[in-house]
């Protein structure tokens, strides 16, 4: 358990006590009875009845410790679900999804009962035409089609948490999929939070299995049949020395361009998105320690 959740687990039991002990005294059996005569005392002496626009002391301490509450049950909620992990991105996605949902209801419905305790009819309010003509005039069309794209996205699993993708030509790993936006990291660690209804072009890299291709330069002057066997003994011991980067070896192609200065020859590999960088360097390496071995100039520059 982290430090920082542990301070939120502490500070919400000990507002929820503060307030039940200042409002409602009579909650607290554990209270002596001097502390609650004290207390009734100061609120009948400096908060009469009725002295705020109609609204009694211990309406509004019910509102305020309603609050309260909703605010520790909200935190301890989200770290409940946020202690899960799975292994799996589509359940990663569902917890991630699930967290963020119970977080907004408890909020949603502590506001609710706070309003409730100071005499507001609440289900006044949301029938209310004109209410909801001022929620669409501040911008809930956009949001409503946010929500709306991300439950199609959810749903149907299009994406996942860890899920390599591109969005609109920016490639990064999914951190989050919400129902409002969308995190992604790339490897610079830069991230970019989109709006659902924003996505034009969305492709899942992660789906289908990647070729990472490197073109090896190779001097005239060197022997290509000998420059060839060092490339094969490279990729050879790949998946041996690399098992959770290669399953399987990589592939000599043979010679892909005859240059004016040197020979290319190309290398593939199927690997998953999320390694095909670091399996074109890993490649790379290998196949330049062969080709020292082997006492040849290649890779050569260009």
């Amino acid at each position: 358990m982290e430090k920082k959740n542990i301070g939120k687990i502490i500070i919400s039991i000990l507002l929820i006590a503060v307030a039940v002990a200042v409002f409602i005294p009579s909650l607290q059996g554990f209270l002596p009875e001097n502390i609650k005569t004290g207390i009734n005392a100061f609120i009948d002496e400096h908060f009469a009845e009725n002295a705020l626009a109609g609204i009694t002391f211990e309406e509004i301490g019910a509102a305020i410790l309603s609050l309260v509450i909703t605010f520790a049950v909200a935190n301890l909620v989200k770290f409940a679900i946020g202690s899960l992990k799975f292994k799996k991105h589509r359940s990663e996605t569902l917890r991630q999804l699930l967290e963020k949902l119970l977080y907004y209801i408890v909020y949603i419905g502590g506001a609710i009962v706070a309003l409730s305790c100071l005499g507001v009819d609440t289900t006044a309010i949301f029938v209310s035409a004109g209410v909801l003509a001022i929620i669409v005039g501040f911008g809930a069309q956009s949001l409503i089609e946010d929500v709306i794209t991300g439950l199609f996205i959810i749903l149907e699993g299009e994406i996942a948490v860890g899920d390599i993708i591109t969005i609109d030509g920016f490639r990064g790993e999914v951190k989050s999929v919400g129902l409002r936006t969308i995190s992604i990291i790339d490897l610079g660690g830069n991230i970019r939070i989109i709006n659902n209804s924003e996505i034009s072009t969305l492709v899942n890299l992660s789906d289908v299995t990647s070729v990472a291709v490197v073109n090896v330069p190779v001097s005239y002057e060197d022997s290509l049949v000998e420059a060839e066997n060092a490339v094969k003994e490279a990729l050879s011991e790949l998946p041996s020395e690399y098992p959770e980067i290669f399953k399987e070896a990589p592939v000599y192609k043979g010679v892909d361009k005859l240059l004016e200065t040197h020979i290319e020859l190309m290398v593939v590999a199927n690997v998953s998105e999320e390694n095909i960088y670091n399996a074109r360097r890993i490649m790379q390496r290998e196949i330049r320690i062969s080709c020292e071995k082997a006492k040849l100039s290649a890779p050569c520059e260009g």
